[in-house]
This record gives C-alpha cells, sequence and structure tokens, in this order.
C-alpha cells in the first residue's frame, strides 16, 4: 500500500513535526493527570501523586550543571544518544490494602550532546523486576546467563543500603535488555515498561475519563519511542492510543499534533496489524481537521483511493472503538 503523500495541506516538514512532538513540547499534561494505578477508576493512589511530582523537575536539567550545558560544541551536537535508565527515588509504601513493600521510581531518558527533555518515569516494585527478570531468563536463556538479580532478602528489605544494591541491580538490567535487540522486543519488557499504565488507561478510557487516560498514554507513547523506532509496533500502538484518547478529550491541547505524527509515520507503515487501524486514523483526522478548519479534502481523497483499491472504509469502527476491542482480546 502506498501511503507516501506527506504535507498535503501545508503542514509542518515530517522532521519539524518529529521536533515538535517530542522534543519541543513540554509535558505538561503529567503534570495535570495523576498517574495511579487503583483497580476502580475514580480513586487516586499515592503512587500516582507521586510520579506526577516528577513533573516538577525541570526537563534537561536533571543533574546537568551549567559547566556542563555550556561545554557543548559543535563536535558534540551529532552524538548518538544513549538509552538510560536511572532509579531516582525509592519510597516504602505501606497501605491497608497491599503489603508494604519499597516503590522505586525509574526514569527514561534518551541523552545525546544534551540531556533529554522530556523523560518518562515509571514506578515499579521488586516483584515486577524479578518478573521481568525471570520471564527473560526462561525465554533467553544464553542472553541472560551472565545477567545477575538481588536475591530476596528476610530481613532489611527497607535499609538504605539494600535500596541501594537494588537499585543499581536494576538499571544494569533494564540497560542489558534494552542493549540486546531480541530482549528489547520481548513482550516482557513491554508489558513491564507500559502494562500497569495501559491497564489504568484503558479502565479510565471505559469510563470516559479520557482527562486522565491521556497523560499515562502519554508517558507510554514517549518512553517507547526512546527504546524502539519510530515505526515499531509497540510504538504505533501506543501513538495511536494517544490520538484516540486526546481526541475524545475536549481539555486535549495536543491532539491535532499527535494525529500528525501518526499519519506522518503511517506512511512508511506495512506490518498488516497497524493497518486495520489506518482508516479509522483518516477517518477521526477527516473529523478533526473539519474542526479545526483545515482542509480535509487530502484525507478524503486518501479514503476514496482506498476504497477503489477494495479496502474497507464504509461502517468501520472508529479508532478508540478499534483500539479498545483489539485490547480487550489480548487480555
Amino acid at each position: 500500500m502506498d501511503m507516501t503523500e506527506s504535507n498535503e495541506d501545508g503542514g509542518t516538514s515530517s522532521q519539524d513535526l518529529e521536533n515538535l512532538v517530542l522534543d519541543d513540547e513540554p509535558d505538561t499534561r503529567l503534570e495535570q493527570g495523576m498517574l495511579s494505578f487503583n483497580e476502580a477508576p475514580g480513586v487516586h493512589s499515592q503512587a500516582g501523586a507521586h510520579i506526577k511530582s516528577w513533573a516538577k523537575v525541570p526537563r534537561g536539567a536533571i543533574r546537568q550543571s551549567p559547566a556542563m550545558a555550556a561545554n557543548v560544541t559543535s563536535s558534540t551536537v551529532f552524538v548518538a544518544p544513549v538509552l538510560k535508565f536511572e532509579v531516582v527515588s525509592a519510597r516504602t509504601v505501606d497501605q491497608e490494602n497491599e503489603k508494604k513493600h519499597v516503590a522505586y521510581t525509574i526514569m527514561v531518558r534518551k541523552d545525546g550532546a544534551v540531556l533529554d527533555p522530556n523523560p518518562a518515569v515509571i514506578e515499579r516494585r521488586y516483584t515486577d523486576f524479578l518478573e521481568l527478570y525471570e520471564s527473560l531468563r526462561r525465554e533467553f536463556p544464553q542472553l541472560m546467563a551472565g545477567v545477575g538479580f538481588p536475591k530476596k532478602v528476610l530481613l532489611g528489605n527497607f535499609a538504605p543500603g539494600v535500596i541501594s544494591q537494588r537499585s543499581a541491580s536494576f538499571e544494569s538490567l533494564l540497560e542489558y535488555a534494552a542493549s540486546e535487540q531480541r530482549l528489547r522486543d520481548s513482550p516482557f519488557l513491554t508489558e513491564f515498561l507500559q502494562g500497569r499504565e495501559q491497564r489504568e488507561a484503558r479502565r479510565w478510557m471505559e469510563a470516559e475519563r479520557y482527562d486522565q487516560a491521556v497523560p499515562l498514554l502519554e508517558n507510554n507513547f514517549r518512553l517507547l519511542n526512546k527504546l524502539h523506532t519510530d515505526r515499531h509496533p509497540a510504538v504505533m500502538m501506543a501513538l495511536c492510543r494517544l490520538v484516540a484518547c486526546s481526541h475524545a478529550d475536549p481539555t486535549a491541547t495536543a491532539s491535532e499534533r499527535y494525529a500528525d505524527l501518526a499519519l506522518c509515520r503511517y506512511e512508511a507503515v506495512s506490518d498488516a496489524d497497524l493497518l486495520q487501524f489506518y482508516v479509522p486514523l483518516l477517518q477521526l483526522c477527516v473529523r478533526l481537521w473539519w474542526t479545526l478548519g483545515r482542509d480535509k479534502r487530502p484525507l478524503e481523497a486518501r479514503l476514496s483511493d482506498l476504497k477503489r483499491r477494495g479496502i474497507k472504509v464504509d461502517g468501520c469502527p472508529s479508532l478508540l472503538d478499534a483500539l479498545m476491542a483489539v485490547d480487550k482480546r489480548v487480555d
């Protein structure tokens, strides 16, 4: 399927669009939402409030002194970005509805000549890391043969020394998994990085609380986009979820930008599982463009062309409904 049409209505160029959405756009939605991990929508957890607080950390200024920033020269501008996982805090969680444990906040950055201006943040506990480690070791025994993992201890789980040692091991595990192609593409790593937030977002979506789902989905998209190529299936699915949910949220401010980015990236997509969302995406953008006063005729022409090629266009579910149906089948 040829989808090499771009910039049809005088919009931004592909590279400018990528920069606008992924680099220049402040992560303001994270500050507005609550990343909570409760089963029932409507209640925010302490974990959500904690992760939300990281939105107040100045982007691109974490552990970077003025001298470091001033040291960026023309020779360092083209330094290849490096993916980094950093445990930036740990807190003790002691609530009535769950066993006392330590929650680790992991910041995911892709640093080049300067620090990543929009890091992603997740919070996980020891058992989450243990499940990831055991799943990878079971599926890829040779790749994981030399990878160690901190053992469970009966006493001292909350001692600063234990927490520090575990934090270092967790960082090493994630950076090693990200460095090996087969581990990086495994569903176990994807589940670890986004599964909890994605399920939380889906519960908000089912409750039609899209304003609460958008920050979770945006964080997932930014995280996966650092780990994989732009058109990797996991990245594209995360972007489609973000487009559909932000379009349904009347308070969202970046729905047009994410929709533009999704259209741009779909121009080079050939994965059959992803193409099932292309027509719903085009139809969403037709409605959105009409609302915004943009020229929707190129998108309508593209839909007509797809119909002439025998692709079903009429009677398709909305992008939101199509994604929700797929997620339910996976569960």
